[in-house]
């Protein structure tokens, strides 16, 4: 996995999102963010949702243990927060601590059982440990919620076809490309459901 602020897996692809609560500017630096959100905590030292943008200015930049510390913070100054243990639970996934991310995607599901992304975050990390079933099931839960997303069925249909289950592999590859995905994923799907199509029949479906 690229330790980056993306997640990128050698089975699926998976991008980790983020909601700050603090708008951001293209053509701003990550340097300017961080001076902005430590111009906040300066003035608030409050201040929770500084200290998570702060956390992802950090992670941005790979800066790990920074990341972790600022996200710790907006935790304990704001403990009510799903999208803070999500966020911290990617980081801990990018440095290689994947039974921590699991914790911390489990506690902001707790707290708001709704989050998309917390359920793609978590199936990121089950896929990492090989345990397909519970990826899938995740990204299935985080498609109900997030419907538009044609990552999901994608990974999911890549899954399948981990499991050997080329009917459900199928299935969802065809429901990712009815979402108009981007180039590089329709050329993947496309890839996948050849290879699918030429499978020996006694193998196929």
């Amino acid at each position: 996995m690229n330790k980056t602020w993306l997640y990128f897996s050698a089975v699926v692809i998976c991008i980790a999102l983020y909601l700050t609560g603090c708008g951001r500017k293209e053509d701003v630096s990550v340097n300017d963010n961080i001076e902005a959100y430590q111009q906040a905590i300066r003035i608030n030292p409050n201040n929770d949702v500084a200290y998570n943008g702060l956390g992802i200015e950090y992670g941005m930049r790979g800066e790990y243990e920074k990341s972790i510390a600022a996200f710790n913070k907006a935790i304990e100054l704001n403990p009510e927060q799903a999208k803070y243990y999500d966020n911290i639970g990617v980081v801990y996934g990018n440095i290689g601590k994947i039974d921590l991310a699991i914790q911390q995607h489990l506690k902001a599901l707790e707290l708001d059982p709704y989050s998309a992304n917390a359920y793609y975050n978590l199936g990121i990390c089950y896929n990492d440990k090989t345990e397909l079933d519970k990826a899938i099931d995740s990204w299935d839960k985080a498609f109900k919620l997030a419907p538009e997303n044609y990552l999901l069925p994608y990974n999911m249909g890549v899954c399948y076809m981990e499991k050997l289950e080329y009917e459900k592999a199928k299935e969802y590859f065809n429901k990712s490309l009815e979402l108009r995905p981007d180039q590089e994923i329709k050329k993947r799907i496309l890839h996948y459901l050849d290879r699918i199509e030429n499978l020996p029949s006694k193998d196929n479906l």
